[in-house]
C-alpha cells in the first residue's frame, strides 16, 4: 500500500492508461478522482471498479482543455477530498493527419487539450494544493513522437514535445518546494494506438500497420506510474522516463 491515505487525480481516466493507472493507485490505498470529457458510461465503470478496491472515488466530466472548467474541477475535489498529493495529466486526443494537411484549427485544438490542458492542471494543483503543503507529485504523459520523428502526428508530437519543455522546466522551479514533476513516455495498446494503427494500414499498405499490432496491455505501465506517484521517488524531479519495453530506445 505505497500510496496509502493519498489524494489523486487522474485525467482521462475513463479507459486506457488513465483507467489502468486510477485502479493501480487504488490497490496502493490511494484515494482517486478521475475525469473525461465525454465518456460517462466508462467514467462509471472506472469508478465502481476503484471504489471496489476498498478506497474512495469521485469523478465527472470536465474539458481539459478549459481552464474554467478546470478550475470546477479543483473546486470539487477541494470539496470532496479536501487536498490532493498526485496529478496524473492524461486527458488527450489523436487525429493522424499529414503534416500539409493539418488545419490550424486541428493544430490549436490538440495542443489545447494536451499542453494547455497539462498546463492548467500543473498550476491550479500546485497552487491551491500542493504549495501550501509543500510536497506532491506531478506526473505528465509524454510520447515517442516528442522524441523522434513519426508520420502523421506533427501537431500531437508538439504538443507532447511541449510537455516535455514544460515538465523540465516546472521541475527545476518547484525543486525548493518539495514537487517532484515527471513525465512517462508509455507504448501500449489504447484507443490511440487503434487509431494510428488504422491510419497507417490505409495510408502506406497492411504491414506498416501491423507495426503497432501486438503491444502490450496497459496494466503493464501501472508500476512506472506508482514509481513517480510514491516516495520512492521523493530524489527524482524532471525525468522523462520511456515505459515501452525497449520499443524505441
Amino acid at each position: 500500500m505505497r500510496l496509502q491515505g493519498k489524494k489523486a487525480l487522474v485525467t482521462g481516466a475513463s479507459k486506457g492508461i488513465g483507467r489502468s493507472v486510477a485502479l493501480g493507485f487504488a490497490k496502493e490505498g490511494a484515494d482517486v478522482f478521475l475525469t473525461a470529457k465525454e465518456d460517462q458510461k466508462g467514467l462509471d465503470e472506472a469508478l465502481e471498479q476503484a471504489r471496489a478496491l476498498g478506497v474512495k472515488a469521485q469523478g465527472g466530466l470536465y474539458d481539459a482543455a478549459s481552464l474554467e472548467e478546470v478550475r470546477r474541477l479543483m473546486d470539487n475535489i477541494a470539496s470532496t477530498f479536501g487536498t490532493l498529493d498526485i496529478l496524473v495529466n492524461n486527458a488527450g486526443i489523436i487525429r493522424p493527419t499529414p503534416f500539409l494537411e493539418i488545419s490550424p484549427e486541428q493544430f490549436e485544438r490538440t495542443l489545447r487539450i494536451h499542453l494547455y490542458g497539462t498546463f492548467y492542471h500543473m498550476q491550479e494543483a500546485i497552487r491551491r494544493f500542493m504549495m501550501p503543503k509543500k510536497s506532491g507529485k506531478v506526473i505528465n504523459l509524454a510520447a515517442p513522437a516528442a522524441l523522434m520523428g513519426f508520420l502523421g502526428v506533427a501537431d500531437y508530437a508538439t504538443a507532447k514535445g511541449g510537455i516535455v519543455a514544460l515538465t523540465k522546466n516546472a521541475a527545476k522551479e518547484l525543486v525548493p518546494f518539495n514537487i517532484q514533476v515527471n513525465a512517462v513516455v508509455p507504448v501500449a495498446e489504447t484507443r490511440m494506438t487503434e487509431v494510428l494503427s488504422g491510419y497507417y494500414a490505409k495510408r502506406f499498405g497492411i504491414e506498416e500497420g501491423k507495426k503497432l499490432d501486438a503491444l502490450p496491455e496497459t496494466g503493464k505501465l501501472v508500476g512506472t506510474f506508482v514509481y513517480f506517484a510514491s516516495s520512492d521517488s521523493d530524489y527524482v524531479t524532471g525525468q522523462v522516463l520511456a515505459a515501452d519495453g525497449g520499443m524505441f530506445c
